[in-house]
C-alpha cells in the first residue's frame, strides 16, 4: 500500500463497552452528583435515547450535552479536571472491548497512526489515549476562561458530521488510507469518509457494507 495508513477508533461502544459520560460523570462528582445532573436534563435525555442519540423534537443532542457539562463543569479549574481524567484511566480500561483495544493494538505494530475521534470530551479521553499510545485524538472540546471551564463547547460537539470535518484537517483520503471502526449512526459520515470501515458491536468487528 503506497499511502500511510491511519486508522481511526470511536471512543464511546467502540473501544469501550458503555458510555463514559456517566461514568466519568460519577467519578468526578459522585453518586449524587451524577444523579442531580441527570435529573436536570432527563427529560431531553429520555428523548434522545429513544431517537438513538439523533436531534429530534426541536431536542439537540449537542445542547443537551453541553448543558450537563456545564452542570457538572463550569467553574472548576483545569487542574482539577486533569488529576480527575488521569485518575479515571483505570475505570476506562474496566469497560473496554477487548477485541477492538487489540485491534487497535494491531494497527499500531503495523506502524499505523492511530487516531481516536470521540463525541466525548477531550478532558476524559485524551488521558487513555496517552495512556495507551494513541498517536492523536479528536474530540470534543469545552472552553477554558483564566484557568476553568465556563461549561460550553469550544467548536462543535464532535458527532456525524462534524468528526468528517474535523478529520479532514488533518487526514484526507488522497493522501491517507483511512480505516475507521465505530458503533452507531453518528459514525456514519465517517464510514463513508474512509476507505475502509467496520462496525463494531459489544468487541465484535463487522465490515461495514457502504
Amino acid at each position: 500500500m503506497d499511502k500511510p495508513v491511519v486508522a481511526l477508533f470511536d471512543f464511546d461502544g467502540t473501544l469501550t463497552l458503555s458510555d463514559t459520560l456517566p461514568l466519568f460523570i460519577r467519578h468526578a462528582t459522585g453518586v449524587s452528583g451524577l444523579a442531580l445532573s441527570m435529573l436536570s436534563t432527563l427529560p431531553a435525555m429520555v428523548v434522545l435515547a429513544c431517537s438513538g442519540w439523533k436531534s429530534v423534537w426541536g431536542i439537540d443532542a449537542g445542547s443537551t450535552k453541553e448543558r450537563l457539562l456545564r452542570r457538572c463543569f463550569a467553574g472548576r479549574t483545569t487542574t482539577e479536571i486533569e488529576c480527575v481524567g488521569k485518575d479515571f484511566v483505570s475505570k476506562v480500561d474496566a469497560v473496554v472491548a477487548q477485541p477492538v483495544v487489540e485491534r487497535m493494538k494491531w494497527h499500531k505494530a503495523q506502524g499505523h497512526k492511530v487516531v481516536v475521534v470521540s463525541a466525548s470530551v477531550e478532558e476524559w479521553v485524551r488521558p487513555w489515549c496517552e495512556a495507551h499510545g494513541v498517536d492523536d485524538v479528536i474530540a470534543t472540546r469545552m472552553v477554558v476562561e483564566q484557568g476553568r471551564y465556563t461549561g460550553r463547547f469550544d467548536g462543535l460537539n464532535c458527532n456525524g458530521r462534524e468528526k468528517v470535518n474535523r478529520i479532514a484537517s488533518h487526514y484526507t483520503p488522497d493522501k491517507f488510507h483511512i480505516v475507521a471502526y465505530g458503533n452507531s449512526t453518528g459514525d456514519y459520515p465517517m464510514f463513508h469518509y474512509a476507505h475502509e470501515a467496520y462496525m463494531c458491536s459489544h468487541g465484535h468487528i463487522a465490515p461495514f457494507e457502504k
